[in-house]
């Protein structure tokens, strides 16, 4: 595959710094790393970058592929989604929860989540982590764990622990895919759930691309995500309800600064699916923050080293964003873009966007119709 090709050919630092993927190390095996690109800042027409959706890599053994869940699929009607072959598709049900992969090391099963190979990042609010969460759930369930150890297995997690927006009305795991690792080929999840006796994702009887977005516009958002589309080949492709992705982007009421996080974050192709009225202004904001992040790494670069703080702070007053260059002279970030994660950024980032009069009026007038 492209990816294991790379880092055979130029390493892991390489693939880091060039699409920046976060690289994160098994804690018991730091042999072990998992990659996932950044939804702000890799480049998503890059294969490589698509690829690293949560696999997991052994770098001592030649880059060996450990777990391998899916490469990264899109929303029908983006740029970059998949051709489906609407003859053989299925049409799954997206499950709002956390992608959980099992997979044999070491002679044992490990859990991954997307982000990390020993499933150990934190449940905001609890004082446990996905993999034991996931743990826990399997024992609830007296699921049996699998004999075929050349396979890793795709689980969708769903509790009210890491609810995101669809309410669970019971603790979950799903099975909705299986690979093997060796010859990298997918496999239907009822195999596996015929000889495991998991509970397998839910499919519709839905044939084609009308059917489907008709069916996804009358969803309950509080009761299921949308529809995940795989053909024959597994091309997959993402149909969400408009009304979770509503939800999902306008928590709190749509303004301008959610607008602002949306291009933040490079989240725009998906929400301008769902919400085309928002094309052209999202388009003419998102020039202007393009214009804005080497302006402000211009003038950091060039005020950067005035040796007296009294002078600086007189040199950079009349910048619109003063407190960001404060914080790198400080030492509290080490990047403008690493700024971008703050909170209060991205309100001075809303204020500028916007202080155009006519940016202002386009968004008064989009949420007047609605």
């Amino acid at each position: 595959m492209e990816l294991q090709d790379y880092l055979r050919t130029n390493g892991l630092e390489q693939l880091v710094e060039t699409y920046h993927i976060n690289a994160v190390t098994h804690q018991q095996y730091p042999n072990l790393v998992c990659l996932k690109y950044s939804m702000m800042d890799s480049p998503m027409s890059q294969v490589v970058v698509r690829q690293s959706r949560g696999i997991i890599f052994d770098r001592a053994n030649d880059w060996e592929i450990v777990a391998y869940p899916y490469d990264k699929f899109f929303n029908y009607g983006e740029g970059r989604a998949a051709t489906i072959d609407w003859a053989s598709a299925r049409v799954y049900e997206k499950l709002d929860g956390s992608l959980m992969t099992l997979y044999f090391y070491d002679g044992k099963w490990q859990v991954a989540s997307s982000g990390t190979p020993d499933g150990t990042g934190n449940l905001r609010g609890y004082d446990f982590n996905l993999a034991e969460l996931f743990w826990r759930v399997w024992a609830e369930l007296d699921y049996q764990l699998p004999t075929d150890t050349e396979h890793c297995y795709v689980f969708e997690l769903v509790t009210q622990y890491n609810q995101i927006i669809v309410i669970p009305d019971r603790d979950r795991l799903v099975l909705h895919g299986a690979r093997n690792i060796k010859n990298l080929a997918e496999s239907e999840p009822q195999i596996w759930v015929d000889k495991y006796g998991w509970e397998r994702v839910a499919t519709y009887p839905l044939t084609n691309e009308r059917e489907i977005k008709a069916a996804a516009n009358l969803l309950n958002p509080i009761a299921t995500e949308g529809y995940v589309v795989c053909d024959r080949h597994f091309n997959r492709v993402k149909v969400k309800s408009p009304q979770y992705v509503a939800i999902q982007h306008l928590m709190g009421g749509f303004c301008s600064l959610r607008l602002t996080k949306i291009i933040i974050a490079n989240e725009g192709e998906e929400f301008l699916v769902y919400f085309p009225e928002w094309t052209d202004l999202y388009r003419q904001m998102k020039e202007i923050y393009q214009a804005l992040i080497p302006e402000i790494e211009a003038n950091w670069e060039r005020y950067k080293d005035v040796p007296v703080q009294k002078d600086f702070a007189l040199a950079i007053k009349d910048l619109p964003y003063p407190s960001i260059l404060f914080a790198l002279r400080g030492g509290k970030i080490k990047s403008v873009r690493e700024a971008l994660n703050d909170e209060p950024v991205h309100k001075i980032i809303e204020k500028i966007l916007v202080a155009d009069r006519s940016i202002k009026s386009q968004i008064k007038a989009i949420l007047d119709t609605q």
